[in-house]
């Protein structure tokens, strides 16, 4: 078994920036004293473009597999910090310092390729430092097609980067000029959270949080910006949990005919009791709140017997002893969250799939919202398809189109 860690030329950009590229790669066999390096260019050595694809026969450890596969994408590889997140509930915290790195870094941050006037002999510590400091990795188990598919569906939209407008600066500030490679900016999923609902920012900008005059420095590629948002999707996602079905009508109309009240109420009324506590003469008037109830205590139970439960795509397991003061809402919280996430990753992939051959590029997730950078020569066919998969166990969606993503309108009825 190899641990492989990455070394980019520019720590501070990201690593599919036309400016960057790898340096190196850092290796250390399971079985041997001492690590070595893989050149691909560094001062510090005279070997260049040294071969890495032999790797491709070994079992191979990273701390971050999505960020390694923006390199190279070698067959078998585990990623670490999956391991500690999956043992422990949380990201690894990755507070480990090397003086003479946090030097250079503080006194050359605006210098290109830094991490090529950083010695090899310091990244070799640093290194060392965060091999021995990660979990270890067991072999094998149904947890690797979790991490798999996972990494494969956010790095694959990553690599699409999105487009900004010439007044991005204007829009941001001066910090995001760096960060533009060939009029894009590139996010990056953090996947491994506390949530299990990926964050994603990178370069001062929070993708996963725009507000709507931030929006507006994002354009497309192509011809055009369409967004898909689900409409109720936490309701529907937690109907898909407990057998009920809404229909097709909205959801809010559906309870507010059961609360006997306005539309406007309704949404209110369903929020306080999903996050407040179901009571008695709710689940006696509504059937959803029923079920939702019943399921509640089930899963309770199952965590109180088994110290654990599992999620219902993956079946991954969310151990009691990792989350504090854990009570039954909690852990309903926690499953509705991973069942969002799970069962996005199975509708990104679908698209992925379907996109290959198309200039249509998905482009930004939003947990509860896809945006797209639509090519017109693919047909509005395309964008039917793409509300089909979106739309597969009646998750439905709303549709807008805009030349920025901050100005756009309704096409709903269009598609």
């Amino acid at each position: 078994m190899y641990c492989i860690i990455p070394i980019f030329k520019d720590p501070f950009l990201h690593p599919l920036h036309k400016d960057n590229g790898l340096s190196a790669l850092w290796c250390q066999v399971e079985s041997a004293e001492e690590p070595f390096f893989i050149i691909e260019h560094h001062p510090d050595s005279d070997k260049f473009m040294e071969d890495y694809k032999w790797l491709d026969e070994e079992w191979i450890v990273t701390p971050d597999k999505k960020i390694l596969n923006h390199f190279y994408e070698f067959k078998d590889v585990w990623d670490l910090n999956f391991v500690h997140w999956l043992e422990t509930g949380k990201p690894f915290d990755n507070n480990i310092r090397n003086n003479a790195i946090d030097f250079l870094s503080n006194k050359f941050y605006n210098v290109k390729k830094l991490n090529e006037i950083i010695p090899l002999s310091k990244h070799n510590e640093y290194c060392s430092d965060v091999y021995r400091g990660m979990a270890k990795p067991y072999v094998g188990g149904t947890d690797d097609y979790y991490m798999n598919e996972f990494t494969e569906a956010f790095w694959s939209i990553e690599q699409n980067g999105v487009k900004v407008s010439d007044n991005v600066c204007d829009i941001f500030d001066e910090r995001v000029r760096k960060h533009i490679s060939n009029g894009k900016l590139y996010s990056q999923y953090n996947l491994w959270t506390t949530t299990g609902r990926p964050s994603n920012s990178f370069g001062s900008v929070n993708f996963a949080a725009l507000p709507p005059e931030k929006r507006k420095a994002f354009v497309p590629e192509n011809n055009s910006l369409i967004e898909f948002d689900f409409d109720a999707y936490h309701l529907r996602l937690i109907a898909d949990l407990v057998d009920y079905d809404f229909g097709k009508d909205s959801v809010h109309k559906h309870l507010a005919e059961h609360y006997e009240c306005s539309y406007e109420e309704s949404k209110q009324r369903t929020f306080k009791l999903l996050y407040g506590g179901i009571d008695k003469e709710t689940r006696e008037k509504v059937p959803f709140f029923d079920k939702v109830h019943n399921y509640i205590n089930k899963k309770w139970s199952e965590i109180n017997t088994h110290n654990c439960v599992y999620t219902d795509i993956y079946r991954r397991k969310l151990l009691f002893k990792n989350y504090k003061d854990m009570n039954r809402n909690k852990v309903f919280n926690y499953l509705i969250q991973a069942y969002e996430t799970e069962s996005n990753i199975k509708k990104i992939l679908l698209i992925q799939d379907y996109l290959l051959g198309k200039k249509t590029k998905l482009v930004l997730y939003g947990y509860d919202s896809f945006l797209f950078d639509f090519a017109n020569e693919d047909g509005v066919k395309t964008l039917r398809d793409i509300k089909s998969i979106l739309e597969e166990n009646k998750h439905y969606t709303k549709s807008k189109m805009g030349l920025n993503y901050g100005e756009m309108e309704d096409i709903t009825k269009r598609l």
